[in-house]
């Protein structure tokens, strides 16, 4: 899924800036990075988070994030395998 997909650059632009339009989060995202992303998008730039802090909070949620993807790359593994074994018992 792509962030703005239905909509020209121009467009997304316009809707991020004078309707304060976001990317919808997916709902299997983990909570520290939409967090993180929530943080980032405020509109007004005051609040959003220095780069630094950034760059901490995700050095943070490292180990989190890390578990997930291998986690999600073993399914996909399993997954890969258990497809290829049904379409080898085709022939």
């Amino acid at each position: 899924m792509l962030p703005f997909q239905n909509m020209t650059a121009v467009q997304a632009a316009f809707a991020v800036v004078n309707k304060g339009v976001r990317p919808i989060i997916p709902s299997d995202c983990l909570p520290v990075l939409s967090d993180i992303m929530t943080r980032c998008w405020d509109a007004n730039p005051d609040v959003r988070p220095p780069f630094m802090e950034v760059v901490r909070m995700l050095e943070n949620a490292e180990t989190e994030i890390m578990t997930t993807v291998r986690k999600a790359r073993f399914r996909y593994g399993y997954i890969m395998k258990v497809n290829l074994k049904e379409v080898k018992g085709l022939r």
